[in-house]
């Protein structure tokens, strides 16, 4: 499969916004705020404080990266979401924009890449997909999102 990663543009909001509903793993609140980030990022590219890059296969987007510098950090950045359509899933393309955020953020000075995600047991085959990509969690806060619903922090070092 032929995947082509590119900086995403406002006429790809839509698809983001197909991607995001299509996986099912983000509730509405969680659709806004990543529409929102999207938003932003693609009103400052690459220079805003929101990166976004799409990856498509046969000319349609079917994933998307969103990225950015943590404030107040030195060369700590921040993943923020990476959101593959189902039909993709267990092709690569998910890796594939991973592995290109890591290298983007190398190249801008980042030396390291922090990401959160819930404890829910529906998360697993999250945990494993950044696990395997070398990410390792650092941390945990017991009932963040709601009872029940643990924040998982990992990083990984460039």
């Amino acid at each position: 499969m032929g995947v082509a990663i590119r900086e995403l543009v406002r006429e790809d909001r839509p698809a983001v916004h197909g991607l995001l509903d299509a996986s099912g793993a983000f509730t509405a609140e969680e659709m806004q705020v990543a529409l929102e980030v999207f938003d932003e990022g693609v009103d400052g590219g690459t220079d805003g404080p929101y990166a976004h890059f799409g990856a498509e296969v046969e000319g349609i987007v079917c994933g998307y990266v969103a990225f950015g510098r943590t404030p107040m950090t030195e060369a700590t950045w921040h993943l923020y979401w990476i959101c593959t359509h189902p039909r993709v899933w267990r092709s690569g393309v998910g890796r594939a924009l991973q592995q290109y955020a890591e290298e983007f953020v190398r190249k801008h000075g980042g030396r390291s890449l922090v990401l959160e995600t819930s404890g829910q047991p529906g998360y697993a085959r999250v945990h494993k997909f950044y696990r395997q990509a070398g990410y390792e969690e650092v941390g945990r806060i017991r009932d963040y999102y709601k009872r029940g619903d643990d924040c998982v922090l990992y990083c990984k070092v460039l």
